[in-house]
């Protein structure tokens, strides 16, 4: 899985910085026919069978040719090990595509069938799952509608996985419908869905490689000093308890996008800085992508706090590259990493670790004694057991010597 691999420094540019977040996004610049297309096309799909649908990027088409599936998509209904999947265009030819369960993402194979299947930046794939390794595929071109603006703006919001709405940026009033899930539909019959909700944590995915300048020069200016406007009423030390708390983004509520756990938790995290740790993300993410930022943040401070010595070096390394990107963004999250640091500090490098080390040692040497002690100690009970029964034969054996002497002896004293 990856993280969002960034400095600490805000000295990335304005443009450097909107490729990122359009890039953490994972969206091209589709046109609203295109996606109103796609979602008609997904509508009429068979409701038994998953399916999401995909706009391609340059990442997709051009250079990188290999594709990153919704997160959320993967979770419930890809495999958990890397495995060959068959892809079918609507003309029913097949393609042999690799899927890589840790990147969540299409690679060996991908090149060819963007190739045969003439994909550019802006087109959609709408992706049918109708087995457990078959994808069936469908295309709606970008050029295929002839009052599309080629130069429109990113979407307002963002297909992150296969239950979310969009609208177009230049409709932004239209706020993308809240809470409006899709039924999770059955899977086909012998597809094992794996819904073990385990402590780990789902990680903000970017493509692979160097983050691409997508826009224009005339792309609007993201530099630091922009950021997400709150109302006058969001003052955190007017919060007296959780039932005033409110966090709000872009001026609006998103309190019903994290579950109630998730905002009392949060609650405490801001209530420990006295301030809402959300206040300076950047004015270019939307509601959506807050709280999935929100959301995550309380995830690594939980298993910040359920971490022990046995806690691997990789899992402090994930949560501190991933504490870094929400950083960047804007995210107060420096005392969860400073609180890392001090952990790894503990946990690596310091003189207790090496007592840790020696504990652990001695342990394993101590359990090894005791087993071989316990090895002696029967060998000794059976060592007794065996001299017993030998005692027992040697008296008896006495016993006819004796008597067998006994009768020699008379014999050989016997009158003539």
């Amino acid at each position: 899985m990856f993280v969002i691999l960034i400095p600490l420094k805000y000295t990335i540019s304005s443009r450097r910085k909107r490729a990122m977040i359009d890039d953490l996004y994972d969206h091209a610049k589709v046109n609203s026919p295109v996606i109103e297309r796609a979602e008609e096309v997904r509508a009429n799909l068979a409701p038994s069978y998953p399916s999401f649908w995909k706009a391609m990027v340059k990442s997709n088409v051009s250079h990188g040719f290999w594709l990153h599936l919704p997160m959320r998509f993967c979770k419930f209904n890809m495999p958990k090990i890397d495995t060959v999947f068959i892809v079918e265009n609507e003309s029913g030819e097949e393609y042999k595509i690799n899927y890589i369960s840790q990147r969540t993402a299409l690679s060996g194979g991908w090149k060819a069938f963007s190739d045969a299947n003439q994909l550019y930046e802006g087109d959609v794939l709408v992706f049918h799952l109708v087995e457990p390794t078959r994808f069936k595929a469908y295309i709606v071109r970008a050029n295929g509608f002839g009052n599309v603006n080629a130069d429109a703006k990113p979407l307002n919001s963002v297909p992150m996985d296969d239950e979310l709405e969009v609208a177009p940026k230049d409709h932004s009033e239209k706020r993308v419908k809240k809470n409006k899930r899709a039924k999770r539909v059955k899977p086909p019959p012998g597809f094992h869905r794996d819904n073990n909700q385990s402590n780990s944590l789902m990680l903000l995915e970017t493509n692979n490689g160097h983050v691409e300048d997508q826009f224009n020069n005339d792309t609007e200016d993201l530099g630091p000093n922009k950021v997400l406007p709150h109302s006058e009423s969001s003052n955190f030390k007017e919060m007296k308890s959780i039932d005033d708390f409110t966090i709000l983004v872009d001026g609006l509520a998103i309190d019903h996008e994290l579950s109630d756990q998730h905002r009392s938790k949060y609650y405490d995290l801001c209530c420990s800085q006295n301030s809402f740790l959300h206040d300076h993300l950047l004015k270019s993410i939307n509601c959506k992508l807050a709280a999935e930022i929100i959301t995550q943040t309380v995830n690594i401070a939980e298993a910040i706090r359920a971490c022990n010595l046995s806690t691997s070096r990789a899992d402090y390394e994930i949560w501190d590259k991933t504490l870094k990107g929400f950083e960047l963004l804007g995210m107060n999250v420096g005392f969860l990493r400073a609180r890392l640091n001090r952990l790894m500090s503990l946990a690596f490098e310091s003189e207790e670790s090496e007592v840790s080390k020696r504990l652990r040692e001695v342990s394993a040497e101590q359990a090894r004694a005791e087993e071989e002690m316990r090895s002696l100690e029967l060998k000794l009970l059976r060592l007794k057991e065996t001299m017993g029964r030998l005692d027992s034969e040697l008296e008896s054996l006495k016993v006819k010597a004796e008597k067998h002497e006994l009768k020699f002896q008379e014999e050989a004293n016997a009158p003539w």
